[in-house]
């Protein structure tokens, strides 16, 4: 036996006022997937990690020949890092495709050095780059990612 539900006055406005809200929602969702679209940033290429650290007073001196010497030179995710010094301590810079083979440039790393005892460090993780800044000083540490924050900023 079917039965059939009369909707009077009542039941017509409740089911206009679910509609209505489910247009909404659906509004909204669109809204926040076309903000999300215009997150996507850029990537950063090396020319422009450069420029900051240099506008920010960071004097680079490029180091050739140690990705044998270091753990923090080593290829990750098929990328090797430009590697430079400043005042004295190391800075290697990875420039990946996307932030997606960062992420996994930092899984390999994790993966090969998992069974060493790896010096103190900092890594920068931004956007599509990858620091690695082998110092003990906290002061150019805070500073130096300061600067690197630079490259996330909308221009």
């Amino acid at each position: 036996m079917i039965h059939i539900m009369k909707r009077g006055k009542e039941g017509t406005v409740k089911l206009f006022k679910k509609l209505l809200i489910f247009a909404g929602f659906l509004a909204i969702l669109g809204a926040c997937t076309t903000q999300e679209q215009e997150l996507i940033k850029e990537p950063i290429s090396l020319k422009e990690v450069l420029e900051v650290l240099t506008e920010e007073g960071y004097n680079l001196d490029e180091k050739e020949n140690i990705a044998t010497e270091s753990v923090f030179a080593q290829e990750l995710n098929a990328v090797t890092p430009e590697v430079y010094s400043i005042e004295e301590n190391m800075l290697s810079i990875y420039i990946f495709a996307s932030p997606t083979e960062r992420a996994k440039g930092i899984v390999d790393f994790e993966e090969k050095t998992a069974t060493m005892e790896v010096i103190e460090h900092h890594s920068y993780g931004i956007n599509n780059i990858l620091v690695f800044y082998v110092s003990e000083d906290e002061k150019l540490q805070k500073d130096l990612f300061d600067a690197l924050i630079l490259l996330d900023t909308p221009k």
